[in-house]
């Protein structure tokens, strides 16, 4: 119970308080509140991955022996979410970072909410609407090894130590270019710049391809990888 909200309900100051504490009524210790929130619900196992999933999995590691960038074009609800979840976890168990990019926080809660049913506490989400205090505590916490930062293209700009992925869903979305404030730049491909900076690997997800990246895995740039039911 805060200090504060027991002199309130209770009706008394915080000298109550210390009386209690010197008799042993009571115990008083320090606790750090993060301004970012945390996710109070249980955390829920992973479905098993379908057969074209595993597959997909396999393909994609298969594929990252060879290219750093690999194109996941899956058809709408061919299960690419729960690839990326099965890529995440391996991440985590290796005590690495992943970026998971979306091209508008706002219009991605249900993603969202999926992700921290599962990962609970160690995703952290990264948006415009944060107040500077919030900004720095998610710095900081990506600095010290926030294993899963969610966010649009800005997320880039974190201070990753073990970057291990980046997956940028919706890949073809328009919103991943940054027109207005400058510096322009696109977040797809800021992402496969920071991958080879941080030497982590990138998955380029979407059930409609951009132009851009089915030619470059059309011609042996990036690696193909196929969800077709």
């Amino acid at each position: 119970v805060r200090r504060a909200d027991l002199c309130k309900k209770a009706a008394v100051d915080s000298s109550v308080i210390k009386a209690m504490e010197k008799k042993a009524i009571l115990e008083i210790y320090k606790q750090e509140v993060s301004r970012l929130g945390s996710y109070q619900a249980e955390t829920v196992d992973t479905q098993p991955l379908s057969e074209q999933q595993v597959q997909a999995v396999a393909n994609i590691k298969q594929q990252w022996e060879q290219k750093e960038v690999v194109l996941l074009h899956g058809v709408t609800g061919s299960g690419k979410t729960r690839v990326y979840i099965e890529l995440i976890q391996e991440a985590l168990a290796q005590g690495e970072q992943v970026l998971y990019l979306l091209p508008e926080i706002a219009l991605t809660t249900q993603i969202i909410s999926r992700l921290q049913r599962i990962f609970g506490d160690q995703i952290a989400v990264y948006h415009s609407r944060l107040n500077n205090n919030e900004r720095v505590e998610l710095w900081y916490a990506v600095a010290s090894g926030q294993p899963i930062i969610l966010g649009p293209r800005s997320a880039l700009f974190l201070p990753y130590q073990q970057l291990k992925y980046i997956i940028v869903d919706e890949e073809h979305d328009p919103s991943y270019k940054q027109y207005d404030p400058s510096p322009r730049y696109h977040g797809r491909d800021a992402a496969v710049v920071a991958a080879l900076i941080h030497q982590a690997k990138v998955v380029l997800g979407t059930a409609t391809p951009s132009l851009e990246s089915y030619y470059n895995a059309q011609h042996d740039k990036y690696g193909l990888v196929t969800m077709s039911q």
